[in-house]
């Protein structure tokens, strides 16, 4: 156990004291009676206003659903034509990129908000009209505008990577965070089928984070029919495991864990192009053991790192960058079409002609070249070994000369053999 973690133990921030952490938000203070039925008064008010409109979105919809049949029939088009036309969009959407008016609202709130206690903070309405106010935020040149979206990209960062400051907060993050992944998995699963069996548990035997699986449809059958055991027992082992493990970031991400991630996503990634379950990487002779054989090929290697075995890679920054660019899938592998193949080979063979080594040859063994031979014994072993053989063969026949020839169990007497013979 290291020494930062003989310090502090009790939650993830305290495990990880040279990351920097999220601040937790102060519990707002309580509110009077008169605040709660000020606030039921408006809730009431915000419900009914709700029912007005959907009640005018519903009517809208019908008047809309009558006016595209009577479209489709003046067309000759079916009704879900013109709906795809109306209302076409796709189910992903890339993350929106920071504008000016948020990077501006967000210096002015970090400006007015930093020193007010809950309750009391300016509202965003508010912020806005000082920010329309403020000559300083109107007039501000391209730099300006890029130093405010930078900042606002940093502070969108510290919340994504950045620990939670307790475990309450860490606790609820876990529950929010599974909830969102729970029904993206089960929406998947509706839109294309497929299964998802999903564990999370915590990482030390301090975190009050609450164990949770999940499986889509029927997953759960699979542990049962394939292992015998439920899902519970392994979500109980994973657990275990997980606690025993005892390391913080910094020994996550150690050289030696990161080289082991390394190895094992490019092995799997091969594994998958070629559908080969034994296959193993040769990185010696990558140009033909693995591009030439198998027809396929290592892309997005990253720039200014040496394309050599993971073990031997001796920077943890290097081995990182290999490590991201490998999840990110900016380093892959791909199949080569035979027209890429047959240039790939004629590139080999130019080399070969040119007298450059393509292929490095195995490493001779010091005794090649040499018939083998049987070990001999040693002079005092085997005669040791005769004289114990000797000693026990002349004792088993020492026993047999002075064998003494059992007796029978009755002895039958001189009267019983004359009543025999008569």
């Amino acid at each position: 156990m290291s020494v930062l973690q003989d310090a502090n133990t009790s939650t993830w921030a305290a495990r990880n004291p040279t990351h920097s952490t999220i601040c937790c938000r102060t519990p707002p203070p309580k509110i009077s009676e008169a605040q709660k039925a000020s606030r039921k008064i408006k809730r009431d008010q915000k419900i009914e206003l709700t029912k007005l409109v959907h009640n005018a979105v519903a009517a809208h919809l019908d008047e809309e659903k009558t006016r595209i049949q009577s479209l489709a029939h003046a067309h000759n088009v079916t009704p879900k034509y013109i709906n795809d036309m109306i209302s076409s969009q796709t189910k992903y959407h890339g993350s929106r990129k920071a504008q000016l008016a948020n990077a501006l609202l967000h210096a002015k709130a970090k400006e007015m908000n930093s020193d007010q206690p809950v309750g009391l903070r300016y509202k965003i309405v508010e912020l806005r009209e000082m920010i329309m106010n403020d000559p300083e935020m109107n007039n501000l040149t391209k730099n300006e505008k890029a130093g405010y979206i930078a900042a606002l990209h940093e502070h969108r960062e510290e919340k994504v990577t950045h620990v939670q400051g307790n475990n309450m907060a860490a606790a609820r993050d876990v529950l929010l965070t599974t909830e969102k992944i729970v029904k993206e998995l089960n929406d998947l699963h509706i839109r294309t089928g497929t299964y998802a069996t999903l564990f999370v548990v915590r990482g030390h035997i301090n975190d009050t984070i609450q164990s949770t699986m999940h499986g889509t449809d029927n997953s759960d059958d699979f542990w049962e029919d394939v292992y015998d055991l439920p899902m519970a027992d392994f979500l109980r082992q994973y657990e275990q495991w997980a606690c025993t493990q005892n390391q913080n970031l910094i020994e996550r991400d150690s050289l030696e864990a990161v080289r082991k991630q390394v190895r094992k996503l490019i092995v799997r990634g091969l594994v998958s192009v070629t559908g080969k379950k034994d296959i193993t990487m040769n990185y010696n002779n990558y140009n033909t053991a693995i591009i030439e054989t198998y027809a396929v090929q290592l892309v997005g290697w990253p720039p200014g790192i040496n394309f050599i075995s993971p073990s031997n890679i001796g920077t943890v920054g290097e081995i990182w960058r290999i490590r991201d660019a490998l999840k990110a899938c900016t380093c892959y592998w791909t199949t080569l079409t035979p027209a890429e193949v047959k240039t790939h080979t004629a590139n080999l063979n130019e080399r070969r002609s040119a007298g450059e080594i393509v292929k490095k040859p195995r490493k001779k063994r010091s005794d090649a070249g040499t018939s083998p031979k049987c070990k001999a014994p040693s002079t005092v072993g085997h005669a040791n070994k005769q004289t114990k053989c000797s000693s026990k063969k002349a004792k088993k026949n020492s026993d047999q000369d002075h064998e003494v020839p059992k007796s029978v169990e009755f002895i039958v007497s001189s009267d019983e053999e004359e009543i025999e013979d008569l």
